[in-house]
């Protein structure tokens, strides 16, 4: 039987191959990767309560600081929750029991053993998120985790209205786009060619690869929007509902972030964080640089 109760703990009780992929594999193993950094990339959108911004007073009345927890019979979503100054900060995981591979290969020895995760144990996911209550905005590293976030909240206020909202309109986007960063497109091949994204010979030519779905992705690093490229950025918009999905990012006047998706149209900032040998993240490096970067960009 499903349990959908968030829990909070008690803080008083509770507390053989080739010898060249040898040589890959054992320095892939020994190369420390202590202090290595990765990429986040934070979307940001409104955040509101009955159509009114957030109170931290009324969040901190509601809403204890610690750790809960959601689970069910088949995936767990564990929340931290700290209070710092104007900022709420969430780092929280989730993950499912299965599917479990009862085998792992070890690099080393190169040979399978038995999976030591048991069956009742999970990998949890890391994602961060930072609700600023100076201006209503929530900051979250993976924006399809967002109604995640949401649901934790309407457990805490369930008589309340909760809503996302978009930073920008359509027509806003286009109109506030000074520089490109990224376009990506996914579709049915036949569709890239009917919807004008690429000719019929391209087309053509991916239809040869008998692929299901076609995905173009077109790297600017940061280069300035021309009217021909705002006008293929129109004509994507056009065509969207063709599109199995779409993604465009870039940057406004201010050099701000920007960022469109199927989630629909936010704000965007990207940091460079610590990650351990685990490749896991450091949840006080990541909220530092968050925090830096909102507080530089005065938003």
């Amino acid at each position: 039987m499903s349990r959908r109760e968030y829990s909070v703990p008690n803080a008083a009780t509770d507390v053989k191959p080739p010898d060249v992929s040898c040589y890959a594999a054992s320095n892939a193993l020994n190369r420390p990767i202590m202090n290595q950094k990765k990429q986040l990339i934070f979307s940001g959108v409104f955040l509101y309560m009955n159509d009114e911004k957030l109170l931290p007073d009324i969040f901190k009345e509601k809403i204890p600081p610690g750790q809960c927890t959601n689970d069910t019979d088949t995936k767990v979503q564990t929340f931290n929750i700290v209070y710092d100054d104007r900022y709420l900060k969430l780092s929280f995981g989730d993950g499912m029991l299965g599917p479990r591979n009862p085998k792992v290969f070890n690099l080393e020895t190169h040979e399978e053993e038995e999976n030591p995760r048991q069956k009742h144990q999970i990998e949890p996911r890391q994602t961060f998120a930072i609700i600023d209550f100076n201006t209503s905005f929530l900051w979250i590293s993976n924006s399809k985790k967002r109604s995640a976030l949401i649901e934790l909240l309407k457990h805490y206020f369930p008589t309340t209205l909760i809503t996302a909202k978009d930073i920008y309109d359509e027509t806003q986007f286009v109109e506030t786009l000074r520089r490109l960063d990224t376009i990506k497109v996914s579709a049915v091949p036949n569709l890239l060619s009917q919807t004008g994204i690429l000719s019929d010979k391209l087309c053509e030519e991916i239809n040869g690869y008998e692929a299901n779905v076609a995905t173009l992705s077109l790297s600017y690093n940061n280069r300035y929007t021309s009217d021909y490229l705002i006008e293929k950025v129109k004509s994507i918009f056009g065509q969207k509902n063709a599109l199995k999905s779409i993604v465009i990012s870039g940057r406004d006047n201010n050099n701000l972030g920007m960022l469109f998706n199927t989630e629909g149209f936010s704000r965007k900032i990207e940091v460079e964080a610590i990650v351990d040998d685990d490749e896991m993240f450091d949840p006080e490096d990541v909220f530092l640089k968050l925090r830096t970067k909102i507080e530089s960009e005065n938003i």
